[in-house]
């Protein structure tokens, strides 16, 4: 073979070999947005616990799921807590720490 039939054939190859990762490479974010979307959530509750606490509840559908809380503390610190792992149409309920406030909640799917 000649070296310029064997140089083009190198880079026919790498050329496929690096189009063929791209394509791999695609398809992985598609399939994780498709996790995602797979999970619809009903309007997350506020709760109230009997000692003080401030909590949300969530109920999804499509997969199993963890709810979580985003907490605000009287002294201006906002962290976010989980709730327990529910499975399709079940409920998740996350807490806040005593004297803190739930400003926002969701879910991920688990």
């Amino acid at each position: 073979m000649k070296t310029h039939h064997r140089a083009s054939l190198l880079a026919v190859s790498a050329s496929l070999v690096i189009a063929g990762a791209g394509v791999a490479g695609a398809g992985a974010p598609a399939s994780a947005a498709s996790r995602t979307a797979a999970l619809t959530c009903d309007a997350w509750r506020y709760e109230r616990g009997g000692t003080g606490h401030h909590g949300a509840s969530m109920t999804c559908y499509g997969s199993a799921f963890t709810s979580y809380v985003i907490c605000h503390k009287p002294n201006g610190y906002m962290y976010k807590k989980f709730g327990n792992r529910a499975p399709s149409g079940g409920t998740s309920t996350a807490w806040c720490a005593l004297n803190a406030e739930v400003v926002d909640a969701g879910a991920v799917p688990r």
